[in-house]
């Protein structure tokens, strides 16, 4: 149920700029984009650094999507998790089998390569503790340089916010997105 109502057009000139080029093959964030439009300025910066997370970084892409869906699973944020497997699960090389064990899974769980499951890992620990271990740090560090995991926790802790605000003001889902009670088992 949304709280929360798509802020119709016109647009301020940068914001109806910014909404006219975007383009996805699969599901479009519509819904998001309208409800956040009712603050264009936060709406201009939260796109900016979500465009820079999803295609300026320098996570290779499966390892970037595989924090964010589990991200989005771990926070109950059907929306989330559901735009990016449909948006990603092809792309990134992911089977039924890894995108149901970001919704069901643990971190040692088989079907993940041992450089994965750092990664469920380091969701898992950001989303229950807000921190990481030192131990985990120091098995992240031995596998990513340093602006890879920048990019990594502040990748887990952009898809928190987007969670929280998809959440709270109740952003209907997208047609052509994944839904939870649809995942493989």
């Amino acid at each position: 149920m949304s709280r929360l109502s798509p802020r119709p057009r016109p647009y301020e000139p940068d914001l109806e700029k910014m909404m006219d080029g975007m383009r996805f093959e699969g599901p479009s964030p519509r819904n998001l984009m309208q409800a956040l439009a009712h603050a264009p300025k936060f709406l201009m910066r939260f796109q900016a650094l979500g465009g820079t997370i999803l295609f300026s970084g320098k996570l290779p892409a499966r390892e970037r999507e595989i924090a964010i869906m589990r991200t989005g699973a771990r926070t109950r944020s059907e929306y989330e998790w559901g735009m990016h497997v449909a948006l990603y699960q092809g792309s990134c090389g992911l089977s039924d089998a890894e995108i149901c064990a970001t919704l069901h899974g643990a971190g040692d769980d088989p079907v993940w390569s041992a450089r994965e499951r750092l990664i469920i890992r380091t969701v898992d620990e950001l989303h229950d503790t807000s921190t990481v271990s030192d131990a985990l740090w120091r098995e992240l560090a031995s596998e990513w340089s340093e602006e890879q995991l920048v990019e990594l926790i502040l990748a887990i802790g952009y898809y928190h916010m987007a969670a929280f605000f998809l959440n709270a003001v109740g952003v209907p889902l997208e047609d052509g997105a994944a839904r939870f009670a649809g995942a493989p088992t």
